[in-house]
């Protein structure tokens, strides 16, 4: 069965050059995952791709960064040994080879000219006392020859993540900086590569946790920016000659996505529409701090941006792996230019499921948004996406379940990116806590919509989603008074987890990420001890399922260490599956069957002692 998927999903990260001519693709086969390109000018069939580098990227992390259409030459971002020490590497399309750009410790931030001649790019360096710290570099692609441009050690406003942007003239750059790198307040800033003055260019009261640049260049148009202030993710236009800000968008709903035309004049927007199933897809014409037409079209199920400077939209639903198209708005209709073809097989074998919008309270009366995914068959039980769930996505796994009669609800618990800024920072502070809460009365809500008993119910994550399983299935019954904590679920599913809070703030290479969701560690040491699943192991009353990159640099194995010895010398019924070589994530078809064959006879083996 779950060849079955993974043979007729073997093609990922898809990335199309402007005007439509090559696709970029990697392709899981034969014990390994290889880049291929697509000659879209012949065909239109991801199987017609031609194999375009012999480094097997199962073993090493891959993101597109973009096109050199001068030179042949298509960069990325990888790693070695999927451990996340990223940089910038170049692969020709004549031969295939890959060579390193840059040698930095961890690339975060970075960005190039439209010349594709400069490079601008960070190193992020871990100092003794466990603070992180970047150097920004200027680069000739021509001849490799780096010049230092500033480290950030003594600033208030940090790097951590961020594209780089150039003005025209090559004399400035733009990027965003977080002070004290704590995820709350965001500003961009200016750079002037002569002078090497950094100048803040947004008013305080502009500052927030989500704001980022969407230009393709800095022009006379001044900086269009994103920023969730408002509630919601909104447009704004910052006048480099006046120093102005204009709100140009007023959405009140998420907004899923924006993508800039190379020329910074049309700017296309997706805005989530999640109970009636549906996106809608915004284009504005711009000038600066104007917005001069705006065209709307709503279009069925989800749908995505493709990594592409031209409009790709990718569709999809619960129920429907959909499809990849090129698309132009034109007299108010959506034009569709070209259609690709990336799934092998019968659409008919692929799809074993219904689903449904729904909403259900939570232990305080707060409505929590959900998807649920029911089987053809009879119901014979059910798992909770702990975390980041309360999307409307195609998932192999989702299909693979309902064969099995399992549904999967699928909640936007509190903390989810998906439903506005306060839902999303209602766990800011509290991780472990009333999100939590959120997955148990899911769990309630089972109960009652497919009458299974709590013993039928299971939970499933990874990463921030693993740690909320392990907390879930350990949590107080007295965390919050008055308020039943604990719930008996039948079994839990937890990949690259971390059930030690202290040693994940110690060990990872994105501290910030916890600090941000529970407080400095500093002074708030006994907070991580006591919402850290491993001092609350006596709690876990139901089979566990366990796996883990050696290789996790983001969620270290040692942050599981002491919980996994603990199972060890217990009696409690657990699987684990520890994966050699690989990081957060990743992996080659053989790897994926192996785990997940583990993953259905572990369900298969605790239902059917039901």
């Amino acid at each position: 069965m779950i060849e079955k998927y993974l043979d007729a999903f073997p093609f990922s990260n898809t990335y199309i050059t402007q005007g439509a001519t090559k696709a970029f693709f990697l392709k899981n086969m034969d014990g390994a995952v290889k880049l291929h390109c697509l000659n879209l000018v012949e065909s239109k069939n991801y199987n017609d791709g031609n194999l375009w580098s012999e480094e097997d990227f199962s073993k090493r992390s891959f993101r597109h960064f973009g096109f050199n259409k001068k030179t042949n030459e298509h960069y990325i971002i990888s790693d070695t040994d999927n451990k996340e020490d990223y940089n910038i590497f170049k692969l020709r399309l004549d031969s295939g080879t890959l060579e390193q750009v840059t040698k930095t410790s961890y690339c975060g931030i970075y960005g190039v000219d439209e010349e594709f001649e400069t490079l601008v790019y960070g190193d992020r360096y871990k100092t003794e006392n466990g603070k992180f710290f970047t150097k920004l570099y200027l680069m000739n692609l021509s001849t490799g020859e780096s010049e230092l441009l500033c480290d950030d050690s003594d600033w208030e406003y940090r790097f951590s993540w961020s594209s780089v942007e150039f003005s025209l003239d090559k004399s400035k750059i733009y990027f965003s900086l977080d002070k004290d790198n704590n995820r709350t307040d965001s500003n961009i800033y200016e750079f002037d590569l002569k002078s090497k003055k950094l100048s803040a260019l947004l008013p305080k009261e502009c500052e927030g946790p989500h704001l980022y640049l969407v230009n393709e260049h800095i022009d006379n148009a001044g900086l269009y920016f994103i920023s969730n202030k408002s509630g919601h993710d909104n447009l704004y236009n910052f006048n480099l000659e006046s120093q102005g800000v204009t709100q140009l968008t007023h959405f009140e709903e998420n907004t899923s996505g924006f993508k800039m035309s190379p020329d910074n004049k049309t700017l296309h927007i997706l805005v989530d529409r999640k109970q009636e199933n549906k996106t809608l897809l915004v284009e504005l014409k711009l000038a600066g701090d104007r917005v001069e037409s705006r065209e709307e079209i709503t279009l069925e199920g989800s749908q995505h941006f493709l990594q592409s400077k031209d409009l790709w939209l990718s569709s999809t639903a619960m129920d429907n792996p959909g499809d990849i198209k090129l698309c132009e708005i034109s007299e108010g209709k959506l034009v569709e230019k070209m259609q690709l073809n990336n799934v092998v097989g019968n659409l008919d074998d692929l799809i074993h499921n219904t689903y449904k919008f729904v909403e259900y309270p939570s232990f305080d009366g707060q409505m929590v948004p959900a998807f649920l995914s029911l089987p053809k068959k009879k119901v014979r039980a059910a798992i909770i996406t702990s975390f980041y769930g309360g999307d409307n996505n195609y998932s192999w796994l989702t299909q693979a379940f309902a064969e099995l009669g399992i549904a999967i609800l699928s909640p936007g618990v509190r903390g989810s990116w998906s439903y506005g800024k306060i839902w999303r920072e209602k766990i800011l502070g509290d991780l472990g806590g009333d999100e939590i809460l959120d997955v148990h009365w899911g769990a309630k809500f089972l109960e009652k919509e497919l009458g299974l008993p709590c013993e039928r119910i299971g939970v499933r994550g990874g990463s921030h989603g693993g740690y909320a399983v392990l907390r879930a299935m350990t949590m107080p019954e007295n965390f919050k008074e008055g308020i039943p904590s604990s719930y008996p679920y039948g079994f839990g599913i937890c990949w690259a987890g971390f059930a030690d809070l202290e040693d994940f703030y110690k060990t990872s290479n994105i501290p910030d990420w916890l600090v941000n969701m529970l407080g400095p560690y500093e002074g708030n040491e006994q907070k991580y001890r006591e919402r850290s699943p491993l001092h609350d192991f006596e709690n876990l009353q139901a089979p566990l399922f366990i796996a883990h990159g050696l290789n996790d640099s983001r969620v270290s194995a040692s942050s599981m260490e002491g919980f996994i010895e603990k199972l060890k010398a217990s009696d409690k019924n657990y699987t684990l599956h520890i994966m050699e070589g690989l990081g957060h994530g990743g992996g080659n078809k053989q790897e994926e069957v192996d785990q997940y064959t583990k993953v259905f006879n572990f369900v298969e083996s605790v239902l059917q002692d039901k």
